[in-house]
């Protein structure tokens, strides 16, 4: 970044320099202009009175001469000449386009490293399902793929949602009918032992999890500790840990679901920093969408559970043959 700044800082003093000898040059070339064709113009009238009129022609076109040149350097260059201060607010303005150009070209690199990250975990998460796909009913360990979709992501979690050194969380909860809950069935933390940890279940309509999933839709709040997010987010009571407001600042959770297929779970992430998990607004310059990533890893996860499903149907008649 000092790089750039002194380069900047070179680049500004250099094209002030240009433009500043440029400027110099165009007013002598303009006062030479003036002066010698004054002085043609001058010479060649006192001549052409002092000689016979049959040869006066060729002063009188000296003095044309003279006065075209009078009025180049003192009209015509008048129009096409710029001060010191013109050439420097001139310098000003080229400088800021130039940072300008800069800042969209290293808006666009971000982008495109974003797009690349997204379609090779896109790519990744879709070989993960024609593992699925390709493998009989007994060799298919539904919880072992979901712990593997997760750290597709997790490992570029850096790139596609900003992540560093958050207290992180990625968690697939699938809905037990025979309990009625919400429960964790994979999850990635930033710690092993928060991972291998019991995990909360959740009943439709508590908490986030419980929300998403009862209304069937993404629910994304950036700030969780703003008010109008707060009491959508709160867990029951029973549920509630002190540390819940800290550590879930941004919460996002999407259902997992095909389309024309019943719900099955919820997909979360959360972060303790928040706004890493927001809804896109309309109008901004970039074109990283934190959701987007989520929404490719819930597609997943419902594909491979489908294809878990549809294998286990097809085989399960004829082991039972």
């Amino acid at each position: 970044m000092d790089d750039i700044a002194e380069h900047k800082k070179w680049l500004k003093e250099t094209t002030h320099n240009h433009l500043k000898r440029s400027s110099q040059w165009r007013r002598r070339i303009k006062i030479g202009l003036v002066l010698v064709g004054a002085f043609v113009a001058a010479g060649a009238g006192a001549a052409a009175n002092l000689i016979d009129v049959s040869i006066k022609w060729p002063f009188y076109a000296c003095q044309i001469l003279g006065g075209l040149m009078v009025l180049a350097g003192g009209a015509v260059m008048e129009f096409i000449d710029e001060g010191a201060a013109d050439a420097i607010q001139r310098a000003n303005l080229l400088s800021d386009a130039v940072g300008e150009r800069d800042r969209q070209i290293s808006s666009l690199e971000v982008d495109f490293v974003w797009f690349t990250r997204l379609y090779a975990t896109a790519r990744a998460l879709r070989d993960i399902v024609e593992d699925v796909i390709s493998a009989n009913s007994n060799a298919i360990d539904v919880k072992q793929h979901f712990a593997a979709m997760l750290d597709v992501v997790v490992a570029d979690k850096s790139t596609l949602f900003g992540i560093d050194s958050d207290r992180w969380n990625f968690a697939v909860y699938i809905f037990n009918p025979e309990t009625g809950k919400l429960e964790c069935l994979a999850c990635r933390r930033p710690i092993r032992a928060e991972e291998d940890a019991s995990h909360r279940s959740w009943s439709p309509g508590e908490g986030h999890v419980g929300v998403a999933f009862q209304t069937q839709r993404e629910i994304v709040a950036g700030d969780t500790s703003a008010p109008e997010a707060r009491a959508l987010f709160d867990s029951p009571d029973i549920a509630r840990r002190d540390e819940d407001r800290k550590r879930y600042r941004s919460i996002a959770s999407l259902p997992i679901r095909l389309t024309g297929d019943p719900i099955r779970g919820i997909l979360v992430a959360t972060s303790d920093i928040p706004c890493r998990f927001r809804f896109r607004q309309k109008g901004e310059e970039t074109a990283i969408d934190p959701i987007e990533p989520l929404r490719i890893l819930a597609s997943a996860l419902a594909f491979a559970m489908k294809a878990a499903d549809l294998q286990k149907a097809v085989e399960g008649p004829a082991n039972h043959e």
